[in-house]
């Protein structure tokens, strides 16, 4: 009976794995609004339809573009509904704290210093379990986790609305994006027109997210988020919306099962390969689904962290071979390195067409 633990740590990476994938295909859309025409709290919806009674036309309209997702549709909106006076974090954010979302759109009319708040709170959450990311009408929060929308001048159904309108619409199209696609170039089949910005490249690396009009249609910019400050061992793909949201659901993913599982086990070498081994095949299952670069993804003992530790714990390590030091005793402490290359999607293309030998 001494192997009876392991098919069902396995079986709850597999289920982890095939969790980030489905939740890849279609995220949870999170939505917070300010109307005293419905009962303040939190609402879960799975179509417009759904919507609580007496909310404003705005209102509704807001919530319903949220709906509209780009490549495929979000799999349901949570919607907080708070008071005239009521303040955004302690009470809009707060009905969320508990709840799974990958992208939250504030109030249309969110004013600066509210946004500054949603991001402290946001960065505390996400310190947790939360995987969620903020979509903010031209706030440069230089935050891998908050999306600066910036346009203006966005005409849909013969009406004009500003970025503060068009951010529940912007959370849905990026949580309706599939792992296989970028949001880059996402066309907003409503809109029919939008303010020109002068530079969209420069938009794009000073952590924008933006609409272009391409002559044929209003379609997104880049697929960045409002990260513009990379230091240290931090890599530039981390610019990139869909790396960030890979990476936020395979951390979350293997917080859960090792948090909910493996806590409980006794430190021994044996058991510290047993998790190793069981990282890297759920690893290597997302290998094969195409969110990691086939045979990029590793998972370690970490030896270098677990060497210091013991220095550090007073163990004599200068003649210590490195095995020697992967057995060694580290209390409650286990010592892991974890990688893999998060596959990027195709934006960026160079064509030369050759006529004679010469390219054109």
């Amino acid at each position: 009976m001494a192997g009876m633990g392991q098919p069902n740590l396995t079986i709850a990476f597999h289920k982890a794995a095939e969790e980030v994938v489905n939740r890849l295909k279609n995220g949870i859309v999170a939505v917070i609004v300010r109307d005293t025409g419905a009962e303040a709290g939190l609402y879960t919806l799975a179509d417009p339809e759904d919507m609580p009674s007496g909310l404003g036309a705005e209102v509704q309209a807001y919530i319903t573009r949220a709906f509209l997702g780009g490549d495929g549709k979000p799999q349901k909106v949570l919607l907080s509904v708070i008071g005239a006076e009521d303040d955004l974090v302690e009470v809009g954010c707060a009905a969320l704290a508990s709840s799974d979302f990958d992208y939250l759109a504030c109030p249309a009319d969110v004013e600066a210093e509210q946004m500054t708040a949603a991001v402290t709170w946001l960065e505390g959450v996400r310190k947790k379990y939360c995987i969620g990311k903020l979509v903010l009408p031209g706030h440069k929060a230089d935050n891998m986790a908050v999306v600066d929308f910036v346009a203006t001048g966005i005409v849909a159904g013969g009406q004009t609305y500003t970025a503060g309108d068009y951010c529940s619409r912007i959370a849905g199209v990026l949580a309706g994006t599939p792992i296989e696609s970028s949001a880059t170039s996402t066309p907003l089949e409503e809109v029919s027109g939008v303010d020109e910005i002068a530079d969209p490249d420069t938009a794009a690396d000073s952590g924008q997210l933006i609409l272009i009009h391409d002559g044929r249609k209003v379609k997104l910019g880049r697929a960045v988020n409002s990260l513009t400050t990379v230091s240290g061992d931090m890599s530039e793909s981390l610019k990139k919306i869909k790396i960030v949201e890979a990476l936020d659901l395979i951390r979350s993913r293997c917080r859960t099962v090792i948090e909910d599982k493996y806590i409980r086990m006794a430190n021994s070498y044996d058991n510290k390969l047993l998790l190793v081994s069981e990282i890297h095949d759920f690893l290597q299952t997302l290998e094969g689904e195409g969110v990691i670069q086939a045979g990029s993804s590793y998972a370690e003992l970490n030896l270098d962290k677990q060497k210091q530790w013991l220095k550090e714990n007073g163990v004599d390590v200068s003649g210590m071979t490195d095995q020697e030091l992967l057995k060694a005793d580290t209390g409650s402490w286990v010592f892991i390195k974890m990688g893999g290359v998060v596959l990027d999607a195709m934006e960026d293309f160079d064509l030369d067409y050759y006529m004679g030998g010469e390219a054109l």
